[in-house]
């Protein structure tokens, strides 16, 4: 049976050689002079609601900025809130602090969680009654774990110079979100901000394009730039203010090519079916329409933005007592009110034509994945391939932005 190992014993040893992780350092809200260092830690939020957690491998527990156990894997971790703060039982034994970090033990150099490893420390802290499992470690090393996990590695090095790209884009990204003040926590590990696969997600041609980029971000007149990508732009790029309502000159719509540079993606063309119940099952859950009684008329696209994107659906229906009704569908919310034939996602993109036969099942065709603004990472990867390098790639994509290097 493992057990905890003699923490009084311990303690006394590992203060000579350990000192303590000071709390998240708050970042200043946008400003045109704050960018923030590139030896400033990010903190992921990896879990929002876990209470209890098996150790995996040994690490070292610090209560607040103090260490005062080594915890070998197999013991079990049981934390909660009250009162008089976060309570963490291991062993039998209660321990209670304003929060708690695992670091690695000795001859380790990650921290494992739910089957995945971490460079840096875990801090378990208290959120009102919910407990926040956080991710801090440096800035270059969660890039690591973000790169592969957003972008193909493909074969060779052909991808290189789309990697290096990519890296710089993650890195704005990143640190955008560090200055905003989230006194906990900087960024989710999930598409709400970046994915980011931890250490085991590591490769060397995407741990080398980090490396070699180490520290460069975008920026526009001396601040970091406001940095999107999607997957494929399905041949013209879309302008932010259409999408997010953020109007920089940087995030105009460009055209990727002719042939699309993206249409080497996977599935850049696609095609959705959509029975007529399900279509209108769709416009009821999403408050669109509120009864079932209707029968559809007609689906077609209303207008259409200068990057070829549907920027106003129009769907007609009538109902039994033969009463018409439209109902207007705009921009990228499409996407989210339309879905995949099977629910289990939003609609690739809104770049598509629509169509509905005789039996009123409507057929949607597009191309590429995603909303489209700023940098494609299919075209990047297609513009690696023929010889472009990051600067030219970052350029093409963000044109008027600089790269710059973090101090």
């Amino acid at each position: 049976m493992h057990r905890i190992f003699n923490y009084a014993i311990f303690l006394s040893a590992v203060l000579l050689f350990l000192s303590g992780c000071s709390s998240s350092r708050r970042f200043a809200g946008r400003t045109k002079s704050y960018i923030p260092s590139n030896s400033a830690p990010i903190n992921v939020l990896l879990d929002n609601y876990n209470s209890s957690f098996t150790i995996e491998n040994p690490v070292i527990l610090y209560r607040n900025d103090k260490a005062i156990a080594l915890v070998k894997d197999g013991n079990r971790l049981n934390f909660n809130v009250d009162g008089s703060g976060l309570n963490l039982e291991i062993a039998g034994k209660v321990f209670n602090a304003g929060y708690f970090e695992l670091k690695p033990a000795e001859g380790e150099n990650t921290v494992s969680y739910r089957g995945r490893k971490y460079f840096g420390v875990l801090k378990i802290i208290p959120d009102g009654s919910r407990i926040r499992i956080i991710n801090r470690l440096p800035l270059e090393d969660y890039l690591k774990g973000v790169v592969p996990a957003e972008m193909p590695i493909g074969k060779g090095d052909s991808y290189f110079q789309a990697l290096k790209a990519f890296a710089i884009c993650a890195r704005t990204y990143a640190i955008d979100r560090m200055k905003n003040n989230n006194s906990l926590f900087d960024v989710y590990v999930d598409t709400r901000d970046q994915v980011y696969g931890g250490a085991d997600y590591e490769h060397e041609l995407s741990d080398k394009a980090v490396n070699e980029t180490a520290g460069m971000i975008l920026t526009y007149d001396g601040s970091p730039a406001i940095v999107y990508y999607s997957s494929s732009c399905g041949g013209h790029t879309e302008d932010a203010a259409k999408v997010f309502g953020v109007n920089v000159p940087y995030l105009k719509g460009v055209e990727d090519g002719d042939p699309p540079n993206c249409s080497i993606a996977p599935n850049f063309f696609w095609t959705e079916k959509y029975p007529e119940r399900i279509f209108i099952d769709r416009l009821i859950s999403s408050g669109l329409l509120r009864s079932g009684n209707y029968s559809l008329q007609d689906v077609k696209v209303e207008s259409r933005d200068e990057s070829g994107r549907v920027s106003e659906l129009l769907i007609s229906l009538s109902n039994n007592n033969g009463d018409d009704k439209d109902v207007r569908i705009e921009g990228n919310r499409i996407r989210s009110v339309i879905k995949t034939a099977n629910g289990n996602d939003i609609l690739r993109s809104t770049m598509f034509n629509v169509s509905m036969n005789s039996d009123k099942t409507v057929t949607i065709t597009g191309k590429g994945y995603g909303h489209g603004v700023g940098l494609c990472q299919w075209g990047a990867i297609a513009q690696s391939i023929n010889g472009r390098d990051y600067k030219q790639i970052l350029s093409f994509y963000f044109p008027g932005t600089e790269i710059s290097k973090l101090k």
